[in-house]
């Protein structure tokens, strides 16, 4: 070997390390990341299974149970409608929620997402009690799809009613090319302004049906659209009593409990335990519904729109879900 080659070999043994090659055994940091990073999954892994138990045994036979809230804000418009109803289509199949409070505070809005929050309202009360806790605003659909709640709450400077339907004028628009019907040449204003006129006819018939008992006003006085302020609401009907959402809450689960004494066998014999049939002291002291902490879980979220967003709000005594909307014109 040449001086010339020693020297060269000499040169390369004394150079900078090269890179780990691929099947080589990791280097000291590259475990310690490999540690760090199982630890953070498995961390995350953990706080996801926990907070999925909590959310399916809350309440459950036992004498605890839970009221889920749930808040409608803002101008009613879709997705809002269909989010309710997936959001109340889980309350209903989840067996540890025993009532629901609806915190109210929207102006209104379209009658077709309404209609829909209506009805899901509506089936939600035939399985457990639900009730209505107005904030600052619950008006003309907000109104309309609240009606079904058992009891509607409200504060002294709530404003509820506005019991009709307002939209634009119908203009007449030019008939269109080569129409293969007569209904196709172009809008008829009287037709419009008698469809306009059924569907505010069909929002004052619901309200006569839901609360025509209560409601000390005739169908004249209601179609009149008047807002009134809670004071009045609760002396004219329009709702039943004074009080915040705590009142609300308390008032549902204490019937949650009323309706597990009233159906104790709504469950035929070898069936799961009903949630409505919790072991209840005869002490009036005990029996009282302690509400327990549902946590939604941050799993549920992909379900609603990227245009909103699902707020969970921690307390002692509920479960918070916030659906709000977009503003938009209200019908």
């Amino acid at each position: 070997m040449s001086s010339r080659d020693a020297a060269e070999e000499e040169d390369t043994s004394e150079g900078p390390p090269s890179e780990t090659e691929p099947g080589s055994p990791p280097t000291e940091s590259s475990q310690l990341f490999g540690v760090v990073l199982v630890a953070a999954v498995a961390a995350i892994l953990a706080g996801m299974v926990v907070l999925t138990l909590a959310f399916g045994v809350a309440g459950g036979s036992s004498a605890d149970g839970t009221v889920a809230v749930v808040s409608i804000e803002g101008p009613i418009a879709e997705p809002i409608g269909e989010n309710l109803e997936s959001e109340l289509r889980d309350i209903r199949t989840n067996e540890s929620i025993d009532a629901v409070v609806l915190k109210m505070n929207t102006p209104g809005g379209a009658p077709e997402p309404t209609e829909r929050m209506y009805m899901s309202i509506q089936r939600t009360s035939q399985e457990m009690p639900v009730l209505a806790s107005v904030q600052g605003l619950s008006a003309s659909a907000g109104y309309y799809m609240m009606s079904p709640s058992e009891e509607i709450y409200v504060l002294p400077s709530s404003q509820v009613g506005s019991v009709g339907l307002a939209a634009g004028a119908p203009r007449p628009q030019p008939p269109v090319r080569g129409p293969s019907g007569p209904d196709k040449r172009g809008s008829n204003v009287i037709q419009s302004w008698a469809q306009l006129e059924t569907l505010g006819n069909i929002f004052i018939e619901t309200i006569m049906e839901q609360r025509g008992d209560r409601i000390e006003l005739s169908r004249e006085e209601i179609s009149t659209a008047k807002v009134f302020l809670g004071v009045n609401s609760v002396e004219n009907g329009y709702a039943d009593q004074l009080g915040s959402l705590d009142d609300a809450i308390d008032d549902a689960a204490e019937r949650a409990d009323q309706r597990s004494i009233e159906s104790p066998s709504e469950r035929s014999v070898g069936s799961p335990p009903s949630r409505f049939s919790p072991k209840l002291s005869t002490d009036s002291s005990q029996s009282t519904t302690r509400i327990r902490l549902l946590r939604m879980c941050d799993q549920l979220a992909p379900r609603w729109s990227t245009n909103q967003q699902s707020h969970t709000s921690v307390s002692s005594k509920r479960s918070h879900r916030r659906i709000s909307t977009k503003s938009l014109p209200t019908l």
